[in-house]
């Protein structure tokens, strides 16, 4: 049995909770028991695997699935446990079985007070093992732990579902004219850069009257985005979708022309990677990608899109610009960006790498 423990697990969304909820269903889907021990509710999803539930105040339900999972992996025939992140190991006492923690980026601060070193050195020292999502983040990670302990596995992700005709008919709706569509997809906040995209697509709608902006995810900064476009005027040409659910996702990448998200760094929030450039290159579509954090790792700068410094304004104009100038690039892109993710990055390809991290 294979015991996975996290702060962050479906329904909750976001790219950690893809990614382990993808890494459950894999070593699943290899034959793998797999019991998850994870925060929140349970939608009532049938899975392949048993999910174990913690609520209520931060401090008992760490104290309450620390105890639990403690308690599972003393069992026979327990082969280790994955965590989240560092969080999720703080409150473990020593177990007698390998323990990977996989790191994704801001979550290991670059410059924490001594007592927030002291607690993630002593999580980190319980783990036998450290997957780095991204060359960045584990340039981060090694601020705290030695490097041979430190390796760079990207998250994959599983094959993207075909939308329906009525999902795609809906985003089809958002096209003016001859297009082109661009999309952005994730949790609203100022680190996205999707303001950035903003100001671009106003740049830019003098010479691309008809180039319009999809823009799915909820989130704290959808009043700023939402008046900013107001006064950009360019609300009649960009659209919030709101939360989207797995269909609408697939159909508005399948039916845009880019994908833009050059994300920045703000404060200490940074993007360690970014699961959703691999989900846009399933759909064959390039990226447009901020070059802080992990972006690099999960776009080609000019192979699978174009990487930039995303609190550039004038270097991301300019991206957008080129890209929407130069469809044939754009589409090669699109082409290499889909033709990489079905080569490395599927989860097929990767669950033995993870299985292979709880090995000596």
């Amino acid at each position: 049995m294979i015991l996975i423990t996290t702060q962050n697990f479906p329904p909750a969304v976001g790219g950690i909770e893809i990614l382990m909820a993808g890494l459950a269903r894999a070593l699943s889907a290899v034959g793998e028991d797999v019991w998850v021990f994870a925060d929140g509710q349970d939608d009532g999803v049938t899975t392949p695997y048993r999910v174990s539930r913690y609520g209520g105040p931060k401090p008992i339900r760490r104290w309450l699935k620390a105890r639990d999972v403690a308690k599972a992996a003393r069992a026979p025939g327990v082969s280790g446990i994955f965590a989240d992140s560092w969080k999720s190991l703080e409150a473990l006492c020593p177990l007698p079985v390998p323990i990977v923690m996989l790191a994704h980026g801001a979550e290991w601060p670059t410059d924490p007070s001594p007592s927030k070193r002291r607690r993630i050195e002593r999580a980190v020292a319980k783990a036998s093992r450290i997957l780095a999502v991204s060359d960045y983040t584990a340039a981060r990670v090694r601020a705290y732990a030695p490097a041979d302990r430190i390796a760079i596995v990207h998250p994959p992700i599983s094959p993207q579902p075909t939308p329906s005709p009525e999902a795609m008919r809906a985003i089809t709706a958002l096209q003016r004219g001859a297009g082109p569509l661009i999309a952005s997809l994730a949790r609203l906040e100022p680190r996205k850069g999707f303001d950035m995209i903003l100001q671009a697509v106003a740049d830019l709608t003098a010479d691309h009257p008809n180039l319009a902006y999809a823009v799915g995810g909820g989130g704290e900064d959808l009043a700023r985005l939402r008046a900013l476009a107001a006064s950009l005027g360019i609300a009649d040409r960009t659209h919030f979708l709101g939360r989207v659910d797995e269909d609408q996702k697939a159909a508005l990448l399948a039916g845009a022309d880019l994908f833009v998200m050059p994300t920045r760094q703000v404060g200490r929030s940074v993007e360690g990677f970014g699961i959703i450039y691999l989900e846009a290159a399933w759909h064959g579509l390039a990226a447009l990608a901020g070059a802080e954090g992990g972006g690099g790792d999960a776009v080609l700068d000019g192979v699978t899109g174009l990487v930039v410094d995303g609190a550039d304004q004038g270097a991301v104009t300019g991206a957008l610009r080129r890209l929407i100038e130069r469809p044939a690039e754009r589409t090669a892109m699109g082409q290499a960006a889909a033709a990489r993710v079905r080569r490395d990055f599927l989860w097929d390809q990767a669950a033995p790498r993870f299985l292979a991290a709880l090995r000596p």
